[in-house]
């Protein structure tokens, strides 16, 4: 489905010098290692994702703009979904991804 969806973003947005990772904004608030990693797939699925929703909302009620945005794409590549919510910065970080001792002791006493 995410294949589909970047096609057709591509298909009405074509980036022929790769450029779509130019602009991509990121959370400069986490250390390097923590950020999206800013990767040719992920950049054109988190564009085409807001693509998507941008044309799904009618105008007349509410647009979206790109610049006052941030979308963050949780995947392989990209083991952190970064988001703001309530003036706080929140990275999530799923438990088999951290490794650590004390993060499996949290999962196993739950």
């Amino acid at each position: 489905e995410s294949k589909d969806l970047i096609q057709r973003y591509l298909i009405e947005n074509p980036d022929p010098n790769n450029e779509n990772a130019v602009g991509y904004r990121n959370k400069t608030c986490w250390p390097r290692d923590c950020r999206m990693r800013l990767l040719k797939r992920d950049v054109n699925l988190g564009r085409a994702i807001f693509w998507d929703i941008k044309n799904r909302l009618p105008r007349s009620i509410t647009t979206l703009d790109w610049d006052d945005s941030f979308v963050s794409v949780y995947g392989a590549d990209n083991p952190n979904l970064l988001f703001d919510m309530v003036g706080f910065e929140v990275r999530i970080r799923p438990l088999r991804a951290a490794g650590t001792k004390s993060a499996m002791g949290i999962m196993g006493g739950a």
